[in-house]
């Protein structure tokens, strides 16, 4: 890197180094370690903190990651992934609003049908289920029938997401004209969503690598969250899936992610474009 015509040698960061800082982390911060995620990225994320922190070395890091919670904070930031829109893959919201859920209706006819937003950053996606929910069946049974619980490592993103107040670009640049004068209000050059949504969307903080956590649900949208996992801890993920979904129950995942060949078994293939699968 050059910085005012100078070289600025980039942090070395071996992987004993890199498991340290991981290990550190987990301790003070209570967070399961990161080690599932692809090294790679953890690597690069890691190395960028080091830079921006000012710190000249890898000792000198590890020494003001023990003792600056704010630090520590900030890399679990970092090694989150956060980017999200309302509507991303505007296709796939539109499958979901004319078949799927209206299936799952029908299947779940008695109870709540249980949705789960794993991954859910500032709250983009969970949000964009419950308008969608609002306009196909109205507020109060929207309220009545289902439930959206909305999941992410982060507490920042999170409390972002129970503030439900957003940029226009890029974050609603999927959402249309008339969604947008329905549901939000212009508050100082900013969106802020509209309380019947909000209380749609329930928000918790999770691991996704606690397996053991996981809530029963009926439809699970894990978009985007999977590629950044080594491939066991993939494998390890979608079959705990399998575990907390029905039979017919609905899993969605991204457009750059598809199901490795082992979890075939206990998923069908019901959109191959839109990465849609159904519990076997």
């Amino acid at each position: 890197m050059e910085l005012f015509g100078e070289q600025v040698a980039q942090p070395e960061l071996s992987c004993d180094q890199l498991e340290a800082i991981l290990v550190l982390l987990a301790q003070q911060t209570g967070l399961p370690l990161f080690d599932a995620y692809k090294e790679s990225c953890v690597k690069r994320r890691v190395v960028a903190r080091i830079r921006r922190s000012g710190c000249l070395d890898v000792e000198q890091y590890l020494r003001y990651l023990q003792q600056d919670a704010g630090e520590r904070e900030r890399l679990v930031t970092s090694l989150s992934i956060h980017v999200s829109q309302f509507f991303r893959n505007p296709t796939l919201f539109e499958t979901l609003q004319t078949v799927v859920l209206p299936a799952l209706v029908q299947r779940t006819a008695g109870r709540p049908l249980r949705i789960w937003s794993v991954g859910c950053s500032a709250g983009e996606e969970p949000y964009s289920l419950a308008i969608l929910l609002v306009e196909s069946f109205g507020e109060q049974v929207a309220g009545e029938q289902f439930e959206i619980l909305a999941t992410d490592i982060d507490r920042r993103t999170l409390a972002q997401a129970e503030q439900a107040l957003y940029d226009a670009d890029p974050t609603l640049r999927g959402v249309s004209a008339a969604r947008r004068e329905r549901f939000f209000t212009e508050q100082d050059g900013s969106f802020k969503l509209c309380p019947a949504v909000q209380q749609l969307v329930r928000f918790r903080q999770m691991d996704l690598q606690l397996v053991a956590d996981y809530p029963q649900a009926d439809l699970v949208l894990c978009r985007n969250t999977l590629i950044y996992f080594n491939r066991p801890a993939q494998e390890k993920i979608l079959q705990a899936l399998a575990d907390i979904l029905p039979q017919d129950g609905i899993l969605v995942l991204g457009k750059s992610e598809s199901m490795p060949a082992p979890l075939r078994a206990r998923f069908a293939t019901l959109d191959p474009t839109e990465r849609i699968y159904s519990r076997r």
